[in-house]
C-alpha cells in the first residue's frame, strides 16, 4: 500500500460525496470524533470471496479481533445520537466451520464498544436460497440447513431519538413496511464487485434512519452502492475503499447513475 492511500487521501470528490482509497482502521482516525450521522455497512464476510486486495479467509477469530478495531472507530465518529446499519449473514458455512457473524457482531458491539441495540431487519439472500446442499440426505445423519439470510443489524451510541429535526424524504407506504422488520430486497444484478448489494439497502437505510443533508459514512463502500444512494437522497457520503480498481469504478458509477 503506497503512502496516499495509508493515509486515507481522498481519491475523489464532488460536491457533498467523497471517495477515500485506503485502509478503513487507518482512514477512519482521521476523521473526526463524534461527525457522522449515519454509518451504512457492509463488511467482507469472511467467507472466501476472491478479493484482489483482501484475505477474506481469516479464522473466525483474526476476523472478530479485526472487527473489533473498526467497530471502535466506528463508534468514535458517530454523533451521540448516531446510527449503525451493519449487514451480514445470520449464518455462514465454510472451510472454517459453521458461525453467526451478525449475532457475534452485535455481542462484541454492544457489550465489549458500547454501542446500543435497537433491532434487526431480515432480508433473503436469493442466491443462497437456491443452493441445494442437503448434507445426509433423508437422513438424522448429518443434514445440512442451509441459511439463506442476512440481517441488517441497527446499533445506536447514546441515544436512538434524533436530537436536531431535519427534513425527511420517505414515503408514508415505505416507512410502514420497513418499520415492520422484515425486508424485500431485489437481488444485484451489476457485478460491480465481487459481493455486491442492491441499491435497495442503503436507500431504505438512509431514507429510514437519516435526514437530509446527514453525513453518511461506508467504510467498505465496495461498488460505491451508498454513494449513489447518499447522491440521490441529499445526504453528504464517504466512502471508504481499500481497492483502487473499485474506487475507479465508483468515481464513474457517480457520474453515469440514473437519479431516482
Amino acid at each position: 500500500m503506497n503512502r496516499e492511500r495509508e493515509k486515507g487521501k481522498p481519491y475523489y470528490q464532488e460536491r457533498d460525496i467523497t471517495i477515500i482509497n485506503g485502509d478503513c482502521l487507518l482512514v477512519l482516525r482521521g476523521i473526526e470524533d463524534k461527525s457522522v450521522d449515519l454509518v451504512v455497512t457492509s463488511p467482507p464476510y469472511n467467507c472466501g470471496i476472491k478479493y484482489k486486495d483482501w484475505n477474506d479467509e481469516m479464522e473466525w477469530e483474526d476476523y472478530y479481533n479485526w472487527c473489533r478495531k473498526w467497530l471502535k472507530e466506528v463508534y468514535r465518529v458517530l454523533k451521540d445520537d448516531g446510527r449503525f446499519c451493519l449487514n451480514h449473514y445470520f449464518s455462514l458455512g465454510s472451510g472454517k466451520g459453521r458461525a453467526s457473524p451478525l449475532m457475534d457482531l452485535n455481542y462484541i458491539a454492544t457489550r465489549e464498544i458500547g454501542f446500543k441495540h435497537h433491532s434487526v431487519a431480515i432480508w433473503q439472500d436469493i442466491t443462497l436460497a437456491k443452493e441445494t446442499a442437503w448434507g445426509s440426505w433423508l437422513s438424522a445423519s448429518s443434514p445440512y440447513i442451509n441459511s439463506p439470510y442476512e440481517g441488517i443489524l441497527f446499533l445506536y451510541k447514546s441515544v436512538w431519538k434524533k436530537q436536531k429535526q431535519g427534513v425527511s424524504t420517505i414515503h408514508k407506504n415505505e416507512f410502514v413496511k420497513l418499520t415492520r422488520g422484515i425486508w424485500e430486497l431485489r437481488t444485484e444484478t451489476k457485478q460491480l464487485t465481487p459481493a455486491g448489494f442492491h441499491m435497495d439497502l442503503p436507500v431504505k437505510c438512509i431514507q429510514l434512519l437519516s435526514y437530509e443533508d446527514d453525513l453518511v459514512l461506508d467504510p467498505f463502500m465496495g461498488g460505491g452502492t451508498s454513494l449513489v444512494a447518499c447522491k440521490q437522497l441529499n445526504r453528504r457520503g464517504i466512502g471508504i475503499e481499500i481497492s483502487e480498481e473499485y474506487c475507479k469504478v465508483v468515481k464513474q458509477r457517480l457520474s453515469q447513475e440514473v437519479l431516482l
